[in-house]
């Protein structure tokens, strides 16, 4: 055994040699600047994506009213009116003619339209009758 096995044998229960902690700490400066980037890419998705969501709400608040609004002008359009000023008096007592609710038929039959609920009203009759 020479000397310089005996200080080879001595210095490596030390640790790592300088050179290669400066090329791990090297490699992990990289590896934390490389995540910084990954976060900071993150949260500007986030960001975007947070901006997307409320113009998404706005989108949705608007089609609910436009909803509300064409709910209303289906009821308007599938009940019947009749002026006060139109409305015959030819019997005594007889009284001006009201809006009829159509929201019966349409729960019941889907449909207020006629080509939809009469036969189903015809089908429901003969079921009847056959009992």
């Amino acid at each position: 055994m020479s000397l310089a096995d005996i200080v080879r044998a001595q210095g490596q229960h030390r640790g790592l040699p300088p050179r290669k902690l400066r090329a791990l700490m090297y490699d992990a400066e990289r590896r934390a600047e490389a995540a910084e980037a990954a976060a900071e890419e993150l949260q500007q998705q986030l960001d975007t994506a947070g901006i997307e969501l409320s113009g998404v709400r706005l989108d949705l608040e608007k089609a609910r009213a436009e909803g509300i609004r064409l709910r209303a002008a289906l009821d308007n359009a599938t009940t019947v009116h009749v002026a006060a000023a139109l409305s015959r008096d030819i019997w005594p007592g007889d009284e001006d003619t009201h809006p009829i609710d159509v929201s019966e038929i349409r729960d019941r039959y889907g449909s207020t339209d006629p080509a939809v609920y009469v036969p189903m009203r015809l089908a429901e009759a003969a079921t009847v009758d056959a009992l």
